[in-house]
């Protein structure tokens, strides 16, 4: 069994001996790594804590905290300086998937090195979305010793937390890790901090270039300028820099926008369920940039291939709403390599067929306050009634046959849409053959069972 040591009992007993007299006045800016090595990616959390002390370690306006926690061995909180790593306190063994765990770091460390301006990074694995064995997995921080992960929804509840311990919004959140940067994620996040730093696609195993944004952190910036930093740092890093060349991606997002964004996408779902603009939306997620989990599209990319072939008045407003709303939204966008040129800042779930369409959606905050989820199905309504009618008119049945081996518990509201306009179509108006007729009786029945 685990044994949790509260980060704020320790500090209780050690902050006067152990913290470094440095850190004793309010500085600009505290950098605080909560950094989760317990799996596979430990040797790059060691080489991490190296790299920031390369880039210079704490000094005068800045304070460098990190809690690792390692794959074989306890978790120690360290304070970073030029030197290396100094152990403040070895704190045992800690469940890095639990966002209480998170919490508690924060706001301690806010406690213990206080400063004007915070800078939390989750340095992880993370998922944004993906489907893996049939179950929807969404989150950050996972640790391989207890199972244990962050959701997306705790991430809202640890946000809230840490704002009404330390009496302000962090100023800077970022993930170090794979597939962050999604509007679902993003929206979880909105209240509790200023700029949200996160990669669409996935990382290499290097992650961010930390002695060079060390080195880059300047007295006097501001939270956007911090941001920026990092995101500009990163790409140059794997654009021929230090870490070699790779196709990545990272941005920064203005959270005080997310909420007219938010907006802006709900005026974009009106407008295209108003229309039947199926045709345009397959062309376009056939050809909008995906990610590393194909259910992960960059959503400023798929509305611009959307309204470029479009030629319908609302639709072409909202589109523009979006456009300028998402502007002001993802203030930086930082790419290298070829495969992400299409990327712009932020990504969002769009599986390309109903089946895949994860039922547990509905529960994020997002989902919720968006009509993104209905505009999706809408479309998977349009695309697949458009099809199957067309071709059981003409006698085929391969389409829907097709169609029924595909079907499951998650896209059984578009099959029922299905169901009723095909007994329309082919019952009520069609001119079929009883064999024909017979075929489609049949495979609609077996489209109920599912």
């Amino acid at each position: 069994m685990k044994r949790v040591i509260s980060v704020f009992a320790i500090f209780l007993i050690t902050c006067c001996l152990c913290t470094p007299a440095s850190a004793a006045a309010a500085k600009e800016w505290t950098f605080m790594v909560f950094l989760n090595a317990d799996n596979n990616l430990d040797s790059f959390g060691v080489s991490d804590m190296q790299e920031m002390a390369a880039g210079g370690g704490s000094n005068d306006y800045l304070n460098i905290v990190c809690l690792i926690d390692r794959e074989h061995g306890p978790a120690t909180l360290n304070y970073i300086t030029k030197d290396g790593p100094q152990v403040v306190k070895e704190m045992g063994e800690l469940d890095m998937g639990d966002y209480r765990e998170y919490v508690r770091f924060v706001t301690d460390v806010a406690k213990a090195y206080p400063a004007k301006n915070y800078c939390s990074i989750i340095w992880n694995h993370g998922s944004g979305w993906k489907n893996a064995n049939g179950e929807m997995i969404k989150g950050i921080s996972y640790d391989d010793s207890s199972s244990n992960h962050i959701t997306t929804n705790q991430l809202t509840v640890a946000m809230k937390e840490i704002k009404a311990a330390i009496g302000q919004n962090i100023e800077v959140f970022t993930f170090d890790a794979c597939l962050m940067q999604m509007m679902e994620v993003a929206y979880a996040l909105k209240d509790g901090c200023d700029y949200l730093v996160a990669s669409e696609e996935v990382e290499p195993g290097e992650g961010y270039p930390y002695r060079e944004i060390i080195q880059n952190f300047k007295k006097g910036m501001t939270a956007e300028q911090v941001a920026t930093m990092i995101v500009k740092q990163y790409a140059a890093s794997y654009n021929g820099g230090s870490a070699g060349s790779s196709s990545t991606t990272q941005s920064v997002v203005k959270c005080s926008e997310l909420d007219n964004l938010t907006d802006a996408i709900n005026g974009f779902a009106k407008a295209t369920m108003a229309g039947d603009f199926a045709a345009e939306f397959k062309s376009a997620l056939n050809r909008v940039q995906k990610f590393y989990y194909r259910t992960n599209i960059d959503l400023g990319h798929f509305v611009a291939l959307t309204k470029a072939s479009i030629n319908d008045e609302g639709f072409q407003t909202a589109a523009n709403k979006f456009e300028a709303a998402y502007a002001k939204a993802v203030t930086y966008n930082g790419l290298s390599g070829y495969n992400t040129k299409n990327a712009t800042g932020l990504a969002i779930y769009f599986p390309t067929s109903s089946y895949s369409f994860s039922a547990e959606y509905k529960d994020l905050a997002f989902a919720k306050n968006c009509m993104w989820e209905a505009m999706v199905k809408d479309y998977y309504k349009k695309a697949a009634v458009k099809t199957l009618v067309a071709d059981v008119s003409r006698g085929d049945m391969s389409s829907l046959m097709d169609y029924v081996a595909t079907a499951n518990e998650k896209n059984r509201e578009v099959s029922a849409h299905v169901i009723a306009k095909l007994n329309f179509s082919v019952f009520a108006e069609g001119n079929l053959d009883d064999s024909t007729r017979t075929n489609v009786s049949n495979l609609l029945n077996e489209l109920k069972a599912r």
